[in-house]
Formats: C-alpha cells, sequence, structure tokens
C-alpha cells in the first residue's frame, strides 16, 4: 500500500507537466492593462539566440550547440538539428521554406520535413540571416561578411565595412539595412553602403517597419529611421538593448541582456515589464500585443493580450493549489501509515 501511496504522490507532482500546464512563475508581470509577459515553459536549457514566428501558431526558436525549438500553438517542442554549432539566427519564408545561420559559417534549411546542411561560402560566424522569398536572402557576420542567396546557393558579396554585423532587416530586394559595431549599412538593390549614424554607440539589431520607419537599438541607444536619416531616440534604460521588434507607430518593443523589456507606445520608450534576470537575446512580434522572447539559460517568454493567454494565470494558480492541498493529504495518509506499522 505504502508503494501505491508514494507513486500516487509521483504522479500528482508530475501532474503540471503530464498536462501541460504552465509553470507556477507564469505570472503576468507589471505592463500595460490588457497584456502580460508570460514566463513560459522550455523543453531546453541551452542559450536561445534568435526568435522568429511564421504566425500565431507556428514559429522557431535557434540557440547553443545546434539547439532548434518549435512553437506548434500549444508548447515548444524539439527538433532534431543536423548540427552541433551554436546557431545565431532564424528565418522563415513561409511553414515550408526556412534558413539557420551560425558559428563557422553553419548554415542549414528547413525543407518542410526536416533542417539539413547547406554549403557556406564562409568560415566566418554569421549573426543574422534575413529572407526576403524563396528566391533572395541575406546573411551578415563578424569582419563585415556579407552572403546572398540566389535559389540555388549562396554567395559573398562584397561590403563596405570590416566592422562586425550583428544584425540586419531586409525591407525587400531592392532595400535593407544592417548594423554592428559602430556602423550602419544600407543596400540600395546595386551595393552596400556606409550610411551616417546619430550615434557611436554599438547597435545590436534593427527592424524595419517599412521602407519609411525603421528601428534600431545596442549598447542604452535606440536609433529610428524616418525615410530620410536616422535620429537618436530617449532610452529609459542604459543597459544593452539585444533587440527590437515593432508592428505598428504606436506598438513595439524591445529587450534587454538584463532580462528587461522596453514599450514603443507611439510617443516613447518606457521600461514595461521585467520577467526574468536571465539575458534576452532575441524578440519577434506576431502582431500589435503578442510575441516571443528569448534569451539565456532556455529563458522564453510570452507577450500576450490577455484575451489570448491559454490559460489565466489566476486558473493556474488555483490548480497548483488544489494540487498542493492533495499533495499534503496523500502525504498525510503516508505518514500516519508508516507511524502505525513502526508502531
Amino acid at each position: 500500500m505504502k508503494k501505491i501511496s508514494m507513486a500516487a504522490l509521483l504522479f500528482l507532482l508530475f501532474i503540471p507537466q503530464i498536462l501541460g500546464i504552465p509553470s507556477l512563475t507564469k505570472l503576468p508581470c507589471s505592463g500595460s492593462e490588457d497584456t502580460a509577459a508570460v514566463i513560459w515553459d522550455s523543453p531546453v536549457a541551452s542559450n536561445l539566440y534568435c526568435v522568429r514566428m511564421i504566425g500565431a501558431n507556428d514559429g522557431w526558436t535557434v540557440g547553443n550547440a545546434g539547439t532548434i525549438i518549435r512553437w506548434n500553438g500549444a508548447k515548444w517542442v524539439t527538433v532534431d538539428s543536423p548540427t552541433d554549432r551554436r546557431l545565431l539566427s532564424v528565418s522563415m519564408v513561409d511553414a515550408d521554406d526556412g534558413w539557420a545561420v551560425g558559428d563557422g559559417g553553419t548554415i542549414i534549411r528547413w525543407n518542410g520535413a526536416e533542417w539539413i546542411n547547406w554549403a557556406s561560402p564562409t568560415m566566418t560566424q554569421l549573426n543574422s540571416v534575413s529572407m526576403i522569398g524563396a528566391d533572395d536572402g541575406w546573411a551578415v557576420g563578424n569582419v563585415g561578411t556579407l552572403i546572398r542567396w540566389n535559389g540555388t546557393g549562396w554567395s559573398e558579396v562584397d561590403g563596405p565595412t570590416g566592422q562586425s554585423l550583428w544584425s540586419m532587416s531586409m525591407v525587400s530586394a531592392d532595400d535593407g539595412w544592417a548594423v554592428g559595431w559602430g556602423v550602419v549599412i544600407r543596400w540600395n538593390g546595386e551595393e552596400w553602403i556606409t550610411w551616417p549614424r546619430p550615434t557611436q554607440k554599438e547597435l545590436a539589431s534593427v527592424t524595419m517597419v517599412d521602407a519609411d520607419d525603421g528601428w534600431a537599438v545596442g549598447l542604452g541607444a535606440i536609433i529610428r529611421w524616418s525615410g530620410v536619416d536616422w535620429s537618436v531616440v530617449k532610452s529609459p534604460t542604459e543597459e544593452y538593448l539585444t533587440s527590437v521588434s515593432v508592428v505598428s507607430d504606436e506598438e513595439g518593443y524591445a529587450v534587454t541582456n538584463a532580462g528587461t523589456i522596453l514599450r514603443w507606445d507611439g510617443t516613447g520608450w518606457s521600461v514595461w515589464a521585467h520577467p526574468t534576470t536571465e539575458r534576452l537575446l532575441s524578440l519577434f512580434m506576431v502582431d500589435e500585443g503578442s510575441g516571443w522572447a528569448v534569451g539565456y539559460g532556455g529563458t522564453i517568454v510570452r507577450l500576450t493580450t490577455s484575451e489570448e493567454e491559454p490559460e489565466s494565470p489566476k486558473s493556474t494558480f488555483y490548480i497548483y493549489l488544489l494540487l498542493l492541498v492533495c499533495i499534503i493529504f496523500v502525504s498525510t495518509i503516508i505518514i500516519r501509515r508508516v507511524y502505525t506499522q513502526s508502531n
């Protein structure tokens, strides 16, 4: 009987994992009235460097030692990887076509069924990849490395800088940006050229809303593209901003290496939430009020409106409270039986 009771106790302890109930830490952080930053269950403990979503029910994250995980609309699950190299960036054309890049010039491709290794024209670390379509895309890396996909293969392209490029965002086949260590460069359809920048600080991430609106962030720095030039926008923190994702004139988010989330409301940036002390390294907004951030230690944070949350944090709390009561009850029975048998 004692073995049965112990088995029941262990079952109760693992009910959350069996049923996919979010962890107790998945409580809303301070933010807007209708949006929460929620720590999400992660299937890995590896550092995660990039997250990109295809839609609300499909997305990818890559990280250390070839780690690849996928969002299926309900949870993040691990996916077989063809490499053990660190993967630093992923970009999806659609659900059946995508690319990831990383250490040593590593390039892998998703073909709709599996990730496979792909020939790379460089052995230099690739930090960011941005696909325009099935037949056109770019990747950037250390020492100013630039490579382009033409539908059949990747090839190196001459660039205007020898500085490391950390991030890129392509608007179209004729327009795109990359930023890095004290440098901003632009693709004009024919060549990459150095562009005047309003800050000397390192820039870690760039995202373009459209040809006339874009953002870049970095070491306590935020700059915005107006369609004519880049200008400094006041940052509410001196922390290192590692990633930015803006979906409209009035909605955008950025994350820092101290676990802070900033929000753009159309008039200014403010500290919005601090859901973790782990470094957050990448952020992607699916739409206004819905997105994901990832970082060190397998950290995954979901930014979601209360209407979209699959489970209510309050409901989760009461589920755990009920489980705790059940565990205490079963434990009491076990203790009493052990005590009775010993006497």
